[in-house]
């Protein structure tokens, strides 16, 4: 670029500087340093900027690092982060891995402050999805967070009208007729962010449910839609042992459904309520379907605690399943009088002893009290 037929056409007169309008000056530095010395410095802030630039500079050994770095340390900590990088350099297979972590990660991402930095676009297609996985207040409330923070940055008053007026396209993104009725009584009716028009919309919805919406989408995000089955009619009591393995069923369903998680009973020590829980779904074959690893805060109370797998996992029908999940911590609570067969909307669930349950974990007692599931749209 400095010299030879390749040499640059936009070089000054003195012919001894390039200009890279594409690429801001620290993450050029440490692709630079990439270069001279072999440092990969990636952070979650110049990730996409380096694979940028290791693409249009074809410097195979640097977009490799940054792929296998995005693979190791995205988290919902840096996730928006990356994704408005992704946006910005239309890196698609980025944008797509990101953005499926953002939406079944969703209410951690949406209570986090990087939420406010997204471009009004990244968000649009967030809260859009009906993959989000989470609550509509949740949805409204970082959708309001954004708009306060767009309103700072463009030097204008923080109100109802402005924040109507930044979020433009994102305001019919959000499914207001899902809000719970004294959300949207507390938190929309008495302010200007809907007209008139749209509030009434909205309120007759509450008043005859299968009321189409004029302006709103209204059909149930993923996690709305999620359904619960219970294993067990009775709780055993306190002090039951996971330190021994893993506790395990197996089973099968009786139609195609999606299993998106399963339930565990809390620590029954309120001095010990953190516990660290790997699950997997494994087929007949015992090949990963899904998976998850998760620290959880319990309450040391007898309620259950969900526990949401990283991707949805599709089972066919009469198919044998097992779902294995080790819970490092404190004793916890436990279930009894569990079913052989239990039904849920329409779907029944059959359950069988796993000889990979090591902790005492069977169909008539022990942890694993529940799964959560969708039905196949």
């Amino acid at each position: 670029m400095f010299l030879g037929p390749m040499r640059a056409t936009s070089q000054d007169d003195s012919g001894s500087s390039v200009v890279i309008p594409d690429i801001e000056p620290q993450p050029f530095l440490a692709f630079l340093r990439y270069l001279y010395c072999g440092e990969a410095a990636i952070t979650p802030e110049n990730v996409i900027y380096l694979l940028y630039a290791a693409q249009k500079y074809a410097v195979l050994g640097l977009a490799s690092k940054c792929i296998s770095f995005v693979d190791q340390v995205l988290d919902t900590d840096n996730a928006c982060t990356v994704l408005e990088q992704a946006h910005i350099f239309n890196e698609k297979d980025f944008h797509c891995t990101v953005l499926a972590l953002i939406l079944r990660k969703a209410e951690e991402v949406l209570a986090a402050d990087d939420v406010t930095y997204l471009c009004d676009d990244c968000l649009a297609t967030i809260v859009g999805s009906s993959k989000l996985m989470a609550c509509e207040d949740l949805i409204l409330n970082a959708c309001l967070r954004w708009a306060e923070s767009e309103c700072k940055r463009r030097s204008l008053d923080v109100s109802d009208s402005n924040f109507r007026l930044v979020l433009n396209k994102i305001l019919y993104k959000i499914r207001f007729p899902l809000l719970p009725v004294e959300v949207f009584m507390e938190k929309v009716v008495p302010g200007s962010l809907l007209t008139e028009e749209e509030k009434v919309d909205v309120m007759g919805r509450y008043i005859v449910a299968n009321r189409p919406s004029s302006f709103f989408n209204t059909e149930l995000r993923i996690a709305q839609r999620q359904l619960r089955l219970n294993r067990f009619q009775n709780l055993f009591g306190a002090g039951f042992n996971n330190k021994s393995g893993s506790n395990a069923i197996a089973f099968k369903v009786s139609q195609d459904i999606v299993l998106e998680g399963f339930t565990i009973y809390g620590s029954c020590r309120p001095s010990e309520l953190e516990l660290e829980i790997k699950g997997q779904v494994l087929d007949q074959k015992d090949a990963i379907i899904s998976s998850i690893n998760k620290t959880i805060y319990t309450q040391g109370d007898k309620g259950l605690y969900d526990v949401i797998f990283d991707e949805s996992a599709p089972l066919e029908k009469n198919v044998l399943y097992t779902l294995v999940v080790s819970i490092a911590g404190a004793h916890t609570f436990a279930g009894k009088d569990g079913r052989l067969t239990t039904f849920s909307h329409n779907v029944a669930f059959t359950f069988s002893h796993s000889e990979k349950s090591q902790t005492g974990t069977t169909v008539s007692h022990g942890q694993l009290p529940g799964l959560i599931f969708a039905l196949k749209r």
